[in-house]
C-alpha cells in the first residue's frame, strides 16, 4: 500500500505502528490497505481519517492544505491537529460516519492554521465512507480541491465593483 506514495509513502513504511490502535500494518483490514494504497497513488489531494480516533493519512498531493502540520500529524488523531477547526470537520466526519452517505460541498469554508496563523480557507469537498468487511463505516475518504484564491478574488471584485458604482455618483474631486 506504502509503495507508490512518495514522501509520505515512505513515512508510513518506516512508521513505528507498535504504539497505535491500528498495529502493524499486516493486520489491517483490507478496507484500509486499499484506501490506502488508492489515496498514496492518487494525484488529487486526499486526506482519509480512519477509526474511532479518526487517525489522519493523507498523500504528498495535500501536503499544501496541511502545511506546517506535515509530519506530525500524520496517523495522529484528527482531534489534535485539526483543533482550530474541529466544530466545522467533525459534524461533517460524523455525519457521513453515521449515515454512510458522501457529503459534498463547493467553496466550504474552514479556518486552518497551516503556517502558524490562522487562515480563513475555502475547499470543494468530497467527504466518502470507507467501508469495512461487514458494511460499517470505517473510515472516511476526503478529496479536497482548494478554492481560497478564488472565492478572495470574487470577493475583492464584488466590493471594487460597489465602490466603482458609489463613486459614479460623486460629481467632484473633493466630494
Amino acid at each position: 500500500a506504502f509503495a507508490a506514495g512518495g514522501e509520505t509513502g515512505r513515512r508510513l513504511a518506516s512508521f513505528d505502528w507498535s504504539g497505535t490502535p491500528l498495529g502493524h500494518p499486516r493486520h489491517w483490514p483490507a478496507a484500509l490497505v486499499n484506501a490506502v494504497g488508492m489515496m498514496l497513488a492518487s494525484s488529487a489531494q486526499i486526506v482519509m481519517f480512519w477509526g474511532e480516533d479518526e487517525l489522519a493519512f493523507y498523500n504528498d498531493a495535500y501536503l499544501p492544505t496541511i502545511g506546517g502540520k506535515h509530519p506530525d500529524a500524520l496517523c495522529r488523531p484528527a482531534r489534535t491537529h485539526w483543533a482550530e477547526t474541529w466544530d466545522v470537520l467533525a459534524p461533517l466526519l460524523a455525519g457521513v460516519r453515521r449515515t454512510g452517505r458522501s457529503y459534498h460541498a463547493e467553496d466550504h469554508p474552514f479556518l486552518l492554521d497551516r503556517h502558524g496563523f490562522l487562515e480563513q480557507t475555502y475547499f470543494n469537498v468530497s467527504y466518502d465512507p470507507v467501508r469495512v468487511a461487514d458494511g460499517s463505516v470505517g473510515g472516511v475518504f476526503c478529496i479536497v480541491a482548494e478554492t481560497t484564491g478564488r472565492v478572495l478574488g470574487e470577493r475583492r471584485l464584488r466590493l471594487l465593483a460597489e465602490l466603482g458604482a458609489e463613486l459614479a455618483d460623486v460629481g467632484t474631486a473633493a466630494a
